[in-house]
């Protein structure tokens, strides 16, 4: 092939949180960076998952030589399982974040060529030569790469921070990244997750000083509710529990899950016997065992809602225990969260969660930890990613005050595409993107047209009208009969429902009289009389459902 620029293009995590996935194309070959996903916000009902339209790829599933992964977290890794039964490549990635991955993808019975690398360390795919770097993040084993094509160099942070006292002693590397800043960057994509937030994220270390201290007073049981991928914290809490002479239990299949792999690869290391199946914490005195639990994110069917409800089969939570949220919730998770919390109070828990509790901190950079970065890569290009626009826009910010080209700036979503070509960057066409959907085990068969149909069936309700006719005369045989479901209660709203029959009726009256038999014509007149006469007594517009019976 002729040689052609290098291309970026955007599929996810660009004007939004979560969904982390682009590609890198070069002369035919395309090279895929994480393949991440993220959780339904409010108005999209009964919708489990949000995944990458990754369809541009889907259709040159012949030219993707592979995926390369930069750390664990399901925003990263969590669409895999969908992306590579459309595209079943190799997939690279550090030892703890492939066997995460895998963990997931085997419930799901995909298989995967999965192929270790290292930070740091190399890898040429094509015309693609990859240099990974170790990254200080909420995770073990997370890595940022280096892309060199002959267009020039691209590099990529992922998720991380600079923190001087990590957990596992794995510090950001950033005597490479500044030797790479010296050697020349033409393009740095930069994570914008904690842009908003002053000075520098608080070490991993605090977290565990304050939960040493809380493990220390508490008398009862201890519950502590993280993400099932946050090792660093799990560990902590291990710690903390081995140091007052608990035992630990793991509830939620994740939670056990990532724990498994963590021992395994040597990421979690704790004394033969403090970990316990739940099964034994029963029988244990309540001030020798502390349970680690999923659902900090207060998703309905977490083992941590379940306790707060009362309804987990084996965790109670009772007057005097303690419950630790060691999380922060994800944006538009909120009002979930603030639920579980209540539930706990109720159930006269002593409850911390947060920051504001020192019980968690990020893992991603504040904004002087964004500025150091941008400071020793000293690009000639600067994109900014993951995160909500205005987060894109205030990194965008910071990049102008350290000193980069403002016309060397370009501010991306999610379709867009950059081209790189002998060091500069021009924007390119777009491409296909959005969402994908997944309900149960329906992926991308719920579109917005059907998620609008929900949000007004949850808002006003629904009413079906039927009523049978002779295909011929077009003679009312039987009806017209309304039922409503979440719009009235039928029984005490007899006399509303008996005039709406009245004037659907007489709507059909007039069609009868002119002899019209088409079933299209006959809804139509049935749903624009039952539709008025609800909306001019009511004010509300449920969903009107006309069922015609031809005999």
């Amino acid at each position: 092939m002729p040689d052609t620029p290098t291309r970026v293009i955007f599929l996810g995590g660009l004007g939004e949180v979560g969904r982390n996935m682009f590609a890198i194309e070069k002369d035919g070959s395309i090279i895929v960076i994480d393949a991440g996903l993220s959780f339904p916000s409010e108005e999209m009902l009964g919708i489990d998952l949000v995944l990458p339209d990754f369809t541009y790829l889907s259709e040159r599933a012949k030219d993707v030589l592979g995926v390369i992964l930069t750390h664990g977290h399901e925003d990263h890794v969590g669409a895999l399982t969908w992306f590579l039964r459309d595209v079943p490549v190799p997939v690279h990635g550090t030892p703890l974040t492939l066997g995460l991955a895998s963990r997931r993808m085997d419930e799901f019975g995909v298989k995967a060529d999965l192929r270790e690398i290292s930070a740091p360390g190399n890898l040429e795919l094509g015309p693609f030569r990859l240099h990974f770097i170790a990254m200080s993040h909420s995770i073990p084993d997370a890595i940022s790469i280096a892309v060199d094509t002959s267009d020039g160099r691209l590099f990529y942070t992922g998720d991380f921070k600079l923190d001087d006292s990590p957990i596992d002693g794995r510090h950001t590397d950033l005597d490479t990244i500044a030797k790479l800043g010296a050697e020349g960057v033409d393009l740095l994509l930069s994570d914008s997750t904690n842009v908003d937030e002053p000075g520098r994220t608080g070490s991993e270390a605090l977290v565990g000083e304050k939960l040493n201290e809380i493990f220390r007073t508490a008398e009862r049981s201890i519950i502590v509710a993280s993400f099932a991928s946050n090792l660093h914290r799990i560990q902590q809490v291990c710690t903390a529990a081995e140091s007052v002479g608990r035992h630990v239990a793991f509830v939620g299949r994740s939670m056990i899950a990532n724990a498994e792999v963590g021992q395994e690869l040597g990421h979690l290391k704790v004394s033969s016997g403090t970990i316990i199946d739940i099964s034994e914490a029963e029988h244990l005195p309540p001030n020798k065992v502390a349970i680690i639990s999923t659902g900090s994110q207060g998703e309905p069917l977490s083992a941590l809602s379940l306790i707060a409800a009362g309804e987990h089969k084996t965790v109670r939570v009772t007057k005097g225990d303690t419950v630790i949220l060691s999380a922060s919730p994800i944006p538009g998770n909120e009002s979930s969260v603030h639920r579980v919390i209540n539930g706990l109070y109720r159930s006269g828990a002593r409850v911390f969660h947060g920051e504001e509790d020192g019980v968690h901190v990020s893992g991603h950079a504040a904004s002087e930890e964004l500025r150091e970065m941008l400071s020793n890569v000293r690009p000639r290009h600067f994109i900014p990613v993951h995160g909500e626009f205005r987060m894109l826009s205030m990194h965008s910010d910071l990049a102008r005050e350290v000193g980069v080209d403002p016309n060397q700036i370009t501010l991306c979503e999610d379709g867009d595409v950059v081209e790189l070509s002998d060091g500069r960057v021009k924007r390119g066409d777009k491409v296909r993107s959005g969402t994908i959907l997944v309900d149960g085990l329906g992926v991308g068969d719920v579109g917005p047209v059907v998620l609008r149909d929900r949000k007004v069936l949850s808002g006003d309700g629904i009413v079906i009208c039927v009523v049978t006719i002779d295909h011929r005369t077009g003679e009312i045989l039987a009806g017209p009969d309304i039922i409503s479901r979440g719009f009235v209660f039928e029984d005490e709203a007899q006399d509303f429902l008996n005039s709406a029959e009245d004037k659907v009726d007489a709507a059909l009256r007039g069609l009868e009289h002119d002899r019209i038999t088409d079933w299209q014509a006959i809804k139509k007149a049935m749903r624009r009389a039952l539709g008025e006469y609800v909306w001019q007594e009511t004010r509300r517009r449920p969903m009107i459902m006309p069922i015609v019976t031809e005999v």
